[in-house]
C-alpha cells in the first residue's frame, strides 16, 4: 500500500518549532510499504523554523492565522494542494498524519485562541485528503489500530494497511470462518449466487454462468475487506472439508492457525458507501445460501465483521441497508446493533428494472462501545 505520511512522523524537523516527532509505529512502515513524506506548511512555503498557527474555528470560512496574527490561510491552501496532488500521484487510499496540527489533524486542532483549547474539526491538508477520498488517521488512531490487530495475529499486516482481499486476514466466529476468496471457491460461489432469490434480495442478478462467479471473486471479492463465509467443520450442517479450503490453509501456512472449513456458503464485505461522501464510513453488503438461512449464521458473521471494523480498522461508523421487503436483512442489522435512519425512496433499479426504496441503518462506533460496555464484554 502507498501511505501518505507527515514528514515529522518520519523524523523530519520540520515542525513549527524546527523538531520532529518521529512514530515508531510509522517509521516500522518504511521499506515494507511506499511512504509519500509530506509537509504541507514547508510545501506552501514557509520556513522552518515559524511562528504557531492554528485555524480560527469560530469563523465559518477558512483562516489560519499565526501567533502574531497574521493571516497565514493562502500558505496553508497551497501546501494542502501540493501534499493532496502528491498523495493523489501516488494512488495513497491512506494518510496517516499528525495528530492536532493546523495542517494535518484529524478530527481533533486547536481551535485559534492559542490557548491550548482543542475542539472538533480537521486541518487544512487534512480536508483536502478526505475531498479527495483518501482516508485520514493520526499517528495515535493508527497506533490503536495496529495494536488490536498484532493481539489477534502476531506479526501479521495489520488489516488498516491492506490493500487487496489477499492482504487482510482470515476471520474465526464458533461456528464459521470468514476468509479472501480466490479461484478455488469459485464453483462453490456459483453454487449460491446463481439461485435466483440470493441476488435479488440483495440486488444484483443471479449469475448465469460460472464465468459470472469468477468475475465476481476477481473484481468485487478481491477489493480489501471482502470475505467469503465458510462453516466450519464440526459445526453442524454441510461439515465436508471443502479442497479449497485446504488449498487456502495450506498457502496461509501452519502458524495461521486457520480452521478447516466446507465450501463457500455466502459472502460479506466493507465497501465505500455509495451515498455518502465520507472516506471514514464503510458500507457492509452480505449474501448468504439459501440452505443456510435460518441458522444465525449471517447474525454470526456480521457481528465479526463489526468487531472487526471497529477495532482494527477503527471504522468510526458503519452503514447498511435493504430493499424493504427483505425482512431477514433488516433482523441481522437490528440484532447487531445498527438502527434505523430512514427510508431513501426509489433509490435504485432491482435486477427487474422496479424502482426500489432502500431502508437505511447506521452504527456508530461510540455506540457500539457502550453497548459492548454495558453487556460486560
Amino acid at each position: 500500500m502507498n501511505i501518505a505520511v507527515s514528514a515529522c512522523l518520519l523524523g523530519e524537523p520540520c515542525r513549527y518549532d524546527g523538531a520532529s516527532r518521529p512514530c515508531d509505529a510509522v517509521r516500522a512502515l518504511e521499506g515494507r510499504h511506499r511512504l509519500v513524506s509530506v509537509c504541507p506548511e514547508v510545501q506552501g512555503g514557509l520556513p522552518t523554523p515559524r511562528r504557531p498557527c492554528e485555524i480560527a474555528l469560530s469563523e465559518r470560512a477558512l483562516r489560519v492565522v499565526d501567533a502574531d496574527g497574521r493571516d497565514r490561510t493562502r500558505a496553508f491552501e497551497a501546501g494542502a494542494a501540493l501534499a493532496c496532488g502528491a498523495a493523489r500521484e501516488a494512488g495513497c487510499a491512506l494518510a496517516i498524519l499528525k495528530a492536532k496540527s493546523p495542517s494535518c489533524g484529524s478530527g481533533l486542532v486547536y481551535d485559534g485562541t492559542f490557548s491550548g483549547t482543542l475542539a472538533p474539526g480537521y486541518g487544512v491538508a487534512a480536508r483536502a485528503l478526505r475531498a479527495a477520498g483518501v482516508r485520514v488517521v493520526d499517528e495515535q488512531l493508527f497506533q490503536a489500530a495496529a495494536c488490536a490487530s498484532e493481539r489477534a495475529r502476531p506479526g501479521a499486516l495489520p488489516p488498516i494497511l491492506a490493500a487487496s482481499s489477499a492482504e487482510c486476514p482470515a476471520l474465526s466466529t464458533g461456528r464459521l470462518v470468514l476468509r479472501p476468496l480466490s479461484e478455488d471457491d469459485v464453483e462453490d460461489v456459483f453454487a449460491y449466487c446463481s439461485d435466483p432469490d440470493i441476488g435479488s434480495d440483495a440486488g444484483w442478478p443471479p449469475h448465469r454462468s460460472v464465468d459470472d462467479a469468477r468475475a465476481f471473486v476477481e473484481r468485487v471479492a478481491s477489493a480489501p475487506h471482502v470475505f467469503g463465509v465458510f462453516e466450519r467443520v464440526g459445526a453442524g450442517g454441510r461439515t465436508r472439508e471443502a479442497a479449497a479450503s485446504r488449498a487456502f490453509r495450506q498457502r496461509a501456512g501452519d502458524a495461521a492457525a486457520i480452521p478447516a472449513t466446507g465450501a463457500c456458503i455466502g459472502s460479506i464485505g466493507l465497501v465505500a458507501d455509495p451515498q455518502r461522501r465520507n472516506p471514514d464510513c464503510l458500507m457492509l453488503g452480505y449474501a448468504l445460501a439459501k440452505w443456510a438461512w435460518g441458522r444465525g449464521y449471517m447474525t454470526e458473521a456480521v457481528r465479526e465483521v463489526v468487531r472487526y471494523a471497529f477495532e482494527e480498522l477503527r471504522i468510526p461508523l458503519l452503514s447498511c441497508t435493504h430493499y424493504l421487503f427483505n425482512e431477514r436483512s433488516r433482523r441481522v442489522m437490528e440484532k447487531c446493533g445498527f438502527r434505523r435512519e430512514g427510508v431513501l425512496h426509489a433509490a435504485e433499479p432491482a435486477p427487474d428494472g422496479t424502482m426500489q426504496d432502500v431502508g437505511l441503518y447506521v452504527l456508530p462506533a461510540g455506540e457500539w462501545r457502550a453497548a459492548r460496555g454495558a453487556e460486560g464484554v
